[in-house]
């Protein structure tokens, strides 16, 4: 078992019909991603516990990152550009382990918001709502 770096990942969107590197992004994270249930709880039910059954779907979550906020990066600014312009987009991660493992997904909408303090560089945190599943490795 190796413990896999996180120095030289990529994170890439989709700028036409390319995959291009988001520049200096900082950190990432994938969250929400479940299997969607609903309650099957009936009155007969034994016992104290909630029963749940499985709809058949799963909930892909969001991809959210943060980066060093350059308003005039090409890349950067294709991030807001699906903020004024909501359009589906095509993303990847590359991972920085031995075989460079590349899980690719969809966003069907973006959020974005950008921070500035005295002490630091100017820093936007993004998120990504999923379309579809996250393409995990299998």
């Amino acid at each position: 078992m190796s413990k896999i770096r996180v120095k030289g990942s990529v994170l890439s969107m989709g700028i036409t019909t390319t995959l291009v590197a988001v520049a200096q992004v900082i950190e990432f994270g994938v969250d929400g991603a479940e299997s969607e249930t609903f309650d099957s709880t009936t009155i007969d039910t034994s016992g104290a516990g909630k029963e749940y059954g499985l709809t058949g779907y799963s909930e892909g979550g969001s991809l959210t990152f943060g980066c060093f906020w350059d308003p005039v990066l090409a890349s950067q600014q294709s991030v807001t550009d699906l903020v004024t312009t909501p359009a589906t987009s095509s993303w990847s991660l590359t991972f920085a382990d031995a075989a460079t493992t590349v899980s690719t997904f969809s966003g069907a909408g973006v959020g974005f918001g950008f921070t500035g303090a005295m002490n630091d560089g100017l820093k936007a945190d993004v998120s990504i709502k999923l379309t579809g599943l996250f393409a995990y490795p299998t």
